[in-house]
């Protein structure tokens, strides 16, 4: 990817960051940063590291954010599916709704 532009860095997916590829499974992974910013009690993604340096993390590194402390277990195990790195591995929404009922 070129030019990431104007475009939210720290919630987008590795696929993205890489390829410029955005899809459903695109849109789970930020769903997992979502989550993970609600029980960081609204803490930036990535704390600590600019946009470009979040990225480095996850493309070279494979970095993932650590899961929030008191995070509710089913919930930590959903945020972490939702970044695996295998894209077709990641849960679809109707799962993921199914998860949380």
């Amino acid at each position: 990817m070129e030019s990431l532009g104007k475009v939210p860095v720290k919630w987008l997916a590795k696929e993205t960051l890489e390829l410029g590829i955005y899809n459903a499974h695109t849109d789970v992974w930020s769903y997992g940063v979502l989550c993970w910013e609600i029980y960081s009690n609204g803490k930036e993604p990535y704390p600590g590291m600019s946009n470009m340096q979040a990225r480095a993390h996850i493309l070279l590194h494979g970095y993932r954010m650590p899961i929030p402390e008191g995070t509710p277990e089913k919930v930590a195990e959903l945020i972490t599916s939702c970044w695996n790195g295998n894209p077709s591995e990641r849960p679809h929404f109707k799962e993921i709704v199914e998860m949380l009922q």
